[in-house]
């Protein structure tokens, strides 16, 4: 007989949420608008606990975005021979996996599951309270 499995769904994707919105269309705003819609959404939240850390790493994901293209792009590409053919497009590199990263979040939230972004998802333990 086929085996069906479980899937594991976060306890807090059901529950209220105090944006006024759906959980799952609260994380959307928040990966979807970088850092920005990442602390509206982490400030305003009171309740869902899924929420309001999916908000901070989304914050945070967004941080690394803009801190990778003014850092590599803005700053290094500008050191003449290595900066121009190496930092350049490290920077839009980084920005671009960001993304990749922040649309895998968002289809595994509105499956119900928390996606952990490495290195990011260990920051945002680190500073998430509730």
């Amino acid at each position: 007989m086929a085996e069906i499995t479980k899937v594991e769904v976060d306890s807090d994707f059901n529950k209220k949420s105090s944006t006024a919105m759906e959980p799952k269309i609260a994380v959307l705003l928040a990966y979807l608008f970088s850092f920005i819609g990442g602390l509206v959404i982490w400030l305003i939240e009171k309740e869902n606990k899924f929420v309001k850390w999916n908000a901070l790493q989304a914050l945070i994901l967004g941080i690394v975005e803009v801190a990778s293209v003014i850092v590599f792009s803005a700053i290094l590409g500008w050191i003449p021979f290595i900066g121009w053919y190496f930092f350049s497009w490290l920077g839009w590199l980084i920005w671009g996996v960001a993304w990749i990263l922040g649309i895998v979040a968002i289809v595994m939230s509105f499956q119900g599951k928390t996606f952990r972004i490495p290195g990011i998802a260990s920051l945002t333990d680190k500073y998430f309270k509730m």
